[in-house]
């Protein structure tokens, strides 16, 4: 327990920057203002950097191992409470208790075994639907009608965001000007056609006459 939580610690630890490691002092060193303007740490050689980082593990070790050990206390103070109570109980309570149990125990089960075959299904129709198999994690499996329901919806709301994306990169590129355009301006489909159909239909003028 102890290693694997060592582990965990350390590889958080090796995510963040040494600078948010310096933010978790709370200002308590000298001249610690709080104002969130503290020069960025530095240090000497590595010696000192290992020094800092195993500090801050042992901190985080330490904090691990406490929050585990009240929750130990916790689950033994209620298997405690539940004996007592088991203990004051009759053969009939402790029977319907116990049947009361299996029950739940078996519906969590069902519960599982239906969660599972949903999110088989739900990924076919994601992948049916060309959306993206990240949405699995927002579909409803608790039956089949809400997992269709949450899906159909998912995949409006995913249509949409696409649709609005598509539409601001045309507005965006309608609005820039072409490398060799002089004025800056982009003429639209409809201007080009009525600058041609003009161009068509005007006189030509006779130089000589």
């Amino acid at each position: 327990m102890k290693d694997f939580i060592l582990k965990k610690c350390e590889q958080k630890m090796l995510q963040l920057d040494l600078q948010l490691f310096a933010d978790g002092d709370g200002g308590g060193g000298d001249g610690g203002s709080g104002d969130g303007n503290a020069e960025p740490i530095s240090f000497a050689n590595q010696s000192e950097l290992d020094s800092f980082v195993d500090k801050r593990v042992a901190k985080s070790l330490e904090t691990a191992q406490s929050k585990w050990k009240t929750e130990q206390q916790e689950a033994i103070e209620a298997a405690k409470s539940e004996a007592a109570k088991m203990a004051q109980m009759t053969a009939e309570e402790k029977a319907q208790m116990a049947e009361k149990k299996k029950q739940e125990a078996e519906e969590e089960r069902l519960a599982d075994i239906t969660r599972r075959e949903l999110r088989l299904e739900a990924f076919e129709t994601l992948t049916e639907k060309n959306l993206p198999k990240e949405l699995i994690d927002a579909v409803v499996l608790t039956d089949a009608e809400s997992c269709k329901k949450s899906i159909e919806g998912l995949e409006t709301a995913f249509r949409s965001a696409v649709e609005a994306g598509v539409n601001e990169r045309l507005a965006a590129s309608a609005n820039t000007p072409p490398a060799n355009s002089s004025n800056g301006k982009i003429d639209s489909i409809g201007s080009k056609a009525a600058k041609a159909a003009n161009e068509r239909t005007a006189p030509k003028t006779n130089l000589w006459s």
